[in-house]
């Protein structure tokens, strides 16, 4: 009988009965960083919107200064489509992370919060850096021209670089390491071709992110 009890047990232990804790561990480390990879930007087609967004909205500022002798900075008409093409795609990236996080508790959702309210706290943070320097009499050409754009850019661009190596995301990664090149290099176009730089190398950026993307899923 003893016998035939161990080697039932063995038989049990062998097939699978119980799971290595190191194993459910390895298990659930890659199951939450899948999982996470995804909030993001959830697919190609979500990506390709977000690159026809840049390009439309820094394209309207751009197309409000060309031409400006001596440089004023955008035009009223300019802020308006840029900041409602903005809104726009930021209510619908919104919504799809909202349904992404249904039901996530825990750490995720704090993590999710936190990249948040860090990227927030750095735009405020630019913006009042930007009056400052209109306080103290710095140009249009920077105030309201080559520093918002590109420091914008590099702030998001980093936080977005952060996030993606933790996350092990190296499609992504690799596009936030281009959008900081983008922005670094654009400043050299002047106050005004500063705008359309940014808008074409972004929206290139995140074609080819939604290229990899595709690439991975179809993988």
């Amino acid at each position: 009988m003893n016998g035939t009890s161990e080697a039932h047990d063995t038989t049990t232990a062998e097939d699978g009965g119980g799971l290595d804790p190191r194993e459910a561990a390895r298990l659930l480390e890659q199951t939450t960083r899948e999982a996470q990879r995804g909030f993001d930007m959830r697919s190609p087609l979500l990506s390709l919107l977000g690159a026809a967004t840049v390009l439309v909205a820094l394209g309207a500022v751009w197309l409000s200064v060309r031409g400006q002798h001596p440089y004023t900075g955008p035009t009223a008409a300019g802020l308006v489509v840029m900041y409602g093409v903005l809104i726009c795609w930021i209510g619908v990236v919104v919504t799809v992370n909202r349904r992404a996080m249904t039901g996530l508790r825990g750490r995720s959702l704090r993590q999710q919060r936190g990249y948040a309210a860090v990227g927030v706290t750095a735009l405020v943070a630019v913006s009042v850096f930007q009056g400052a320097l209109r306080h103290y009499g710095v140009s249009h050409a920077i105030v309201y021209g080559i520093y918002p754009v590109t420091v914008q850019l590099i702030v998001l661009a980093t936080l977005g670089a952060a996030v993606a190596a933790t996350r092990e995301d190296w499609p992504g990664l690799g596009v936030a390491i281009a959008i900081l090149l983008v922005a670094a290099g654009s400043a050299f176009a002047g106050p005004a071709g500063v705008w359309l730089s940014d808008g074409l190398g972004c929206c290139g950026a995140v074609i080819g992110y939604s290229a990899a993307q595709a690439w991975v899923r179809y993988r």
